[in-house]
């Protein structure tokens, strides 16, 4: 399997190339990406999925994931918020029409009012999205307790990001990504041990998972784990070769170790060089 999920990264790009008007294609491959771990390149995908339609709720969600992966806050907010007003459900569009008739949520393209005032945007939209709670039907919820969690995540709540992350589960059990999103939450609170469960929980729904693998292994390493976090980035590698910053984890990972010459093995970029040292 090594390299499949590259190569379906490939497939995907082919695709999103051939019909740049189709806002699924280019969905789908901002999700590969994401899976990927390379959220740089997913907001690249997912803007052009939200340019070509911008009610394409799942590209909104995951570009606001992305954005704020990227540290971009302002852009996370303006991107939750949209999901928020251009939602099927009449009600949930409603409460963010509300909000921007009541003053100070209008913004334009770009994250305008998001970035003039970054804390008080995010304390409207995280109430706006405490309401949302409860106008969601129960199959809408987990969407709207998952954009609280990242929500709460900006804000350095990790205990609410938490609990919103577990009720989102509570609804979506099968979701892998939720499961990798609790688990970077409790990993975000200095809680690395807590952190290993969800990201199994992840790894068992979808195996080819690069970003869930790529977090265990952070986990592992900051528990002092270091062949296990070593496995973890060696079978990340594997699905996606074009990872170099899972190459620099692994690296800082063996020398922090105690493990210099497997640390020099790497400068090669290629995951043999590991086999019978590391079990992957």
């Amino acid at each position: 399997v090594a390299g499949r999920l590259s190569e379906a990264v490939l497939a995907a790009e082919a695709a999103a190339q051939q019909t740049p008007a189709d806002s699924t294609a280019w969905q789908l491959l901002g999700q590969l990406h994401a899976d990927s771990d390379d959220d740089a390149a997913a907001i690249v995908a997912l803007r052009h999925a939200v340019a070509a339609d911008p009610a394409n709720g799942a590209a909104r969600l995951l570009l606001g994931v992305s954005c704020t992966n990227e540290l971009d806050q302002p852009m996370a907010l303006h991107h939750l918020r949209q999901w928020l007003r251009t939602h099927p459900n009449a009600r949930l569009a409603a409460l963010a029409a509300e909000a921007d008739a009541a003053g100070g949520m209008q913004g334009g393209q770009g994250g305008g009012w998001e970035r003039s005032d970054p804390f008080a945007a995010h304390e409207r939209l995280a109430s706006l999205f405490q309401r949302a709670v409860a106008e969601a039907a129960e199959a809408e919820e987990a969407d709207v307790q998952a954009v609280l969690g990242v929500l709460f995540n900006l804000s350095l709540d990790y205990d609410a990001a938490a609990h919103a992350f577990e009720r989102a589960l509570q609804l979506r059990p099968g979701d892998y990504s939720l499961w990798n999103k609790l688990g970077a939450t409790r990993a975000n609170a200095m809680r690395p041990e807590q952190a290993l469960d969800p990201y199994v929980r992840a790894l068992e729904l979808r195996p080819d998972y690069v970003r869930a693998l790529t977090n265990l292994g952070i986990s592992y390493g900051n528990l002092g784990q270091t062949m296990e976090g070593a496995a973890c980035y060696l079978r990340a590698l594997e699905l996606n070769p074009r990872g170099a910053h899972i190459w620099s984890y692994l690296i800082m990972l063996l020398h922090k170790g105690g493990h210099p010459q497997l640390a020099e093995r790497a400068a090669a970029r290629d995951v043999e060089a590991f086999r019978g040292a590391v079990d992957f």
